[in-house]
């Protein structure tokens, strides 16, 4: 049930001063711990102006102005960008920077060749001081990367997967899709309950804004963003098996810090778990491979036509499970381009499968020979038994003497 209280002339100009500050601070939030993150302060300025003296259903109007001016003009994101360095500072560290301007670069390319709306409105980015591991994206296409991130990998490719996942929600607008449904349900609330006049407005914006500051992108946006990151990094050069290495990756840390990381980290009940994505992915990897490349995902081994190929062994900080998953974007990538058409060799330690590169092995794992050997041999007697197949459904189709 909603009270509506009587407050005097003076409570309520403070009230709206408040409000225009937490409305822009709630609505613009999205990061990779799939919940709302603490938000900059507002230009009470800017949305006071817009928002004095909103009545009834006209602060649907006047909401969508709010949101247009920080998600649409230039001068909107810029006051966003700068409100949100402001928030959390910024990391000037050089080779970070350098390497996060560079893949920005790349990944815009690889998202404009599916989607050229992204050039319209080019990615405003930074890299924060916060030491969690987390990034954002919010509206506007502003985004950040907590420097917690480079602690939980250092690895391109994974840090491509984060990236294009914010991307993701940033291409298809789920900041601003979420937040506008809060909004009309919280000023629908109001207006159903027979409020009227000024008070309406601030205590409709009262309920709005403890909606937005907890807004939530929903399972099936969080679904979206982790298929078209998987689209997009097929179109870049970096591993499409990064895509579930990545949440392979965080398995395996959580377990580890799971009294500090998961908690503070990661996704309401009501998400994808983590295990369910790397798993979704894996799926789509075996469907680009045109269902010839599976993985056993308890033992980490990768196979090719039903048959093992590879579990390979951890090496450095990366798992040997996590290790398989780019065996597997490798071995899928290789299927896509036909490069399965060819051999497999090795160079030094490198196996190949035509063109595509597919594992470096290292101590522990059998040689680049022995697994160039072994995948040749696998081809070998899939190619067999297709060429019998196909000879039995000639004979079966030939006509009886």
């Amino acid at each position: 049930m909603i009270l509506f209280l009587e407050v005097d002339m003076m409570e309520r100009s403070v009230w709206k001063n408040r409000l225009a500050s937490a409305v822009l601070a709630g609505v613009m939030g999205l990061g990779l711990s799939f919940t709302a993150l603490p938000m900059p302060r507002a230009h009470a300025d800017v949305l006071g102006a817009i928002l004095a003296g909103v009545q009834g259903v006209a602060i649907y109007g006047q909401v969508d102005k709010a949101l247009n001016y920080y998600n649409n003009t230039e001068e909107g994101r810029q006051k966003l960008f700068s409100s949100y360095k402001e928030k959390y500072g910024v990391n000037y560290d050089g080779y970070l920077n350098g390497q996060l301007t560079d893949m920005m670069g790349q990944l815009t390319s690889a998202i404009g060749a599916v989607d050229p709306t992204i050039h319209q409105k080019p990615y405003l980015y930074f890299i924060n001081n916060d030491k969690s591991f987390n990034a954002f994206c919010s509206m506007g296409h502003v985004m950040s990367v907590n420097t917690g991130l480079y602690s939980m990998t250092s690895n391109p490719d994974e840090i491509a997967v984060v990236l294009l996942h914010e991307m993701g929600h940033g291409q298809k607008n789920h900041v601003v899709s979420s937040t506008r449904k809060k909004m009309q349900v919280a000023v629908a609330a109001g207006v159903v309950s027979g409020a009227a006049g000024s008070g309406m407005a601030d205590l409709a914006l009262n309920i709005l804004v403890n909606q937005i500051d907890n807004v939530q992108i929903g399972k099936s946006d969080e679904w979206e963003a982790d298929n078209l990151a998987l689209t997009y990094l097929l179109n870049s050069n970096y591993n499409p098996g990064a895509s579930a290495a990545m949440w392979q990756r965080v398995m395996d840390r959580s377990k580890t810090y799971k009294s500090s990381f998961v908690g503070e980290i990661f996704s309401p009940s009501d998400h994808p778990t983590h295990q369910q994505r790397r798993d979704n992915y894996a799926k789509r990897l075996t469907d680009l491979s045109g269902g010839n490349v599976t993985i056993d995902a308890d033992k980490g081994m990768v196979k090719v036509g039903g048959k093992d190929f590879v579990a390979p062994h951890a090496y450095g900080d990366m798992s040997a499970k996590e290790r398989s998953y780019f065996v597997m974007g490798n071995l899928a990538a290789a299927f896509l381009h036909k490069q399965n058409l060819k051999d497999a060799s090795s160079q030094g330690s490198t196996v190949y499968l035509g063109n595509q590169p597919i594992m470096v092995s290292v101590n522990g794992d059998p040689s680049a020979a022995e697994l160039a050997q072994k995948l040749n041999a696998i081809k070998s007697s899939k190619e067999s038994k297709v060429a019998s197949r196909e000879l039995k459904l000639q004979k079966k189709a030939a006509p009886k003497k």
